[in-house]
Formats: C-alpha cells, sequence, structure tokens
C-alpha cells in the first residue's frame, strides 16, 4: 500500500469539487474520484448567487455564466408578481461546464472514469475499492457522490432519508420567446402539490422542469407538458431528464468518525426552493 491520502472526495460535483478545492487550497493531499468524465451532462436548474461566488471563491465563474438574470417572476393561476433583482444577483449556468471549470482549480489528483465499488472504514483511515480494481486508503472521506451515494450505503448513513422527484429539459425556443424569459427566471405555483416549475433562461435555449415531493406516477410529466404549453413553450421534441430530489429530514446521520457526506448525498437540498 502507498502512503494514504489525507482526504478521498468521491464525486466531483459542486459538492466533491468544492471541497476538493479548498482542501488542496489548505495543502492537503486529495483524490478526487468521478464516475464519469467531467464535463458532462447534468439535469439541474442552474440557478446560482454570483455573489455567493464571488464572497466564496477568489476565481472568476464569468467563462460558465450562461445569462444573468433581472427579474424573477411568481406565478400563480393567471396571477403574476415580477420583482426587479439586484444587479449581479442570480446568475444561470450549466453544469456541465460549471462542474468542469470548478475542478480545474482543485489542486488535487483527479481520476475520471472510475466508480466506487465499496467504502470501508476503519479505526485510523478509510480504504475505497474501485471498478478499476484499485485499493485506496486515506485518512479521511467525503461523500458527494449524489443522491444514491454508494459511501451513505457502505457506511449506514442516511438508511431513512426522504426522496422527492424532478423532471427537466433543456428546450430550443424561438427568438420571441427567448426574449420574453431572456433575462427573466420564472417560479410556477400551484399547478402541482408539494412542487413547483420552473422556466430558466440559458444562453441560447431555456431550462424548465418540475419538482414535487409526493407525485402520482405520469403527473410531473403530463403537468410539465400542458403548463409549458401555456407559456407557448414545447416539450414534444425535447428529451426529458429525471433526477431525484434527496431531503435531509434531521433524523438520520450524515457523518461517522472519518467520513463526511456533502450535498445530494447528505440530501442537502432546501425542502423549500429545491
Amino acid at each position: 500500500m502507498s502512503e494514504p491520502y489525507d482526504i478521498i472526495v468521491v464525486g466531483a460535483g459542486p459538492g466533491g469539487a468544492t471541497a476538493a478545492y479548498f482542501l488542496g487550497e489548505a495543502g492537503k493531499r486529495v483524490l478526487v474520484l468521478e464516475k464519469e468524465y467531467l464535463p458532462r451532462y447534468k439535469p439541474c436548474g442552474g440557478g446560482l448567487s454570483l455573489r455567493m461566488l464571488e464572497a466564496m471563491f477568489p476565481f472568476t465563474f464569468e467563462p460558465v455564466i450562461e445569462t444573468q438574470v433581472k427579474t424573477v417572476a411568481f406565478a400563480l393561476g393567471r396571477r403574476e408578481i415580477t420583482l426587479s433583482v439586484p444587479a449581479r444577483s442570480v446568475a444561470m449556468v450549466m453544469r456541465d461546464k460549471f462542474d468542469a471549470h470548478l475542478l480545474a482549480h482543485a489542486r488535487a489528483e483527479v481520476r475520471q472514469g472510475i466508480a466506487v465499488r465499496r467504502v470501508t472504514e476503519t479505526m485510523d483511515r478509510v480504504i475505497v475499492e474501485t471498478s478499476d480494481g484499485a485499493v485506496l486508503e486515506g485518512r479521511y472521506l467525503i461523500g458527494a457522490d449524489g443522491a444514491k451515494s454508494v459511501v451513505a450505503r457502505d457506511l449506514e448513513l442516511r438508511r431513512g432519508r426522504v426522496m422527492g422527484a424532478a423532471i427537466e429539459a433543456e428546450v430550443p425556443a424561438s427568438q420571441e420567446i427567448m426574449e420574453r424569459f431572456g433575462s427573466e427566471m420564472v417560479l410556477i405555483l400551484g399547478e402541482v402539490k408539494y412542487g413547483y416549475l420552473w422556466i430558466f433562461p440559458k444562453a441560447d435555449h431555456l431550462s424548465v422542469g418540475i419538482g414535487a415531493l409526493h407525485p402520482k406516477p405520469g403527473e410531473l410529466q403530463e403537468t410539465l407538458a400542458r403548463v409549458m404549453a401555456r407559456y407557448g413553450i414545447r416539450i414534444d421534441r425535447t428529451m426529458l431528464h429525471g433526477h431525484p430530489l434527496p431531503l435531509y429530514t434531521h433524523r438520520e446521520p450524515i457523518s461517522t468518525a472519518r467520513a463526511l457526506l456533502v450535498g445530494d448525498a447528505a440530501g442537502l437540498m432546501d425542502p423549500l426552493t429545491g
């Protein structure tokens, strides 16, 4: 066995890449394991606080900003309220570009296209077995491997996790539709119980979607198509992407002595906004 890493990070999404960046800046020996090859598509609305990014990170995210939001509209039935937002408050990104940009700044060893098969924790280290047959050791481990986290499974964390569901599509739109939504994010309420729909503007298309806690079979697809048609947005020729919405209910642990779950693996989605 080689000398163990200070930290092994499983998953290179925003949570894992952020952990790798700051741990690397602190002089730690970090290994990142990612089952996909970045950049890769990830279903996500992609709305972020620019002020948060500027306050937290010393490097710019301008290369991956799709558009900046000027107004936010809240719709309920035929009623709609539109609010202006301060400049540089909300930005839109595509997760493939955003995640890769964040990871590129991390001072870490990165191994992509490698899935984690098994995680074992001992008194003084964490042992990770991978799909390519490697056995890796770290003093600590960060599980950032999403809602279906292997780290959580093997370390018996979040056994009582609660999952919602979401469907999203990246929709090409006419010039007229893009001008209507080009700098406005729309949140549509009252169409699905315990959930909402969204329209988020990107540089050359719209990201639209729906999420809810306890949807009925087929409800999300039907509601998304119906409501988007009301706004003149057709999704019948667009691929739909589903993904779970993991919630943390404060009833299950997200850490052990040597491991910590972050992001979707920990269920850290905001239960109100998603």
